[in-house]
């Protein structure tokens, strides 16, 4: 099965698994609108079905709703291991203990 991080994510949360606060958008505006419904720093995420986005520039934090605005329209322009970007995960910044 394939998922993107955002779908996975859904699952997770219906099977009562905390999940970070956030929302998948394919558009800038409508990414600083959920960040500014978080209130707090957002996490960028490109959502394309491969792994290394971060290494690629396809996970940035945003400090500020504008920033994550500016932030969603670079990376929905970007190419990720010759996948175009379509979709953004915005959700809040959390510590990460460990990942798996």
């Amino acid at each position: 099965m394939r998922l993107h991080e955002y779908q996975a994510k859904q699952i997770f949360s219906k099977s009562g698994i905390p999940i970070p606060k956030g929302q998948v958008t394919t558009n800038a505006e409508q990414a600083r609108l959920i960040a500014e419904s978080i209130n707090a720093s957002c996490v960028i995420k490109a959502q394309v079905l491969s792994g290394g986005r971060g290494k690629a520039g396809g996970i940035r934090v945003a400090k500020t709703s504008q920033e994550a605005r500016e932030l969603a329209t670079d990376i929905m322009g970007m190419t990720i291991h010759e996948m175009k970007v379509h979709k953004v995960l915005v959700e809040e910044a959390v510590r990460i203990d460990r990942e798996i």
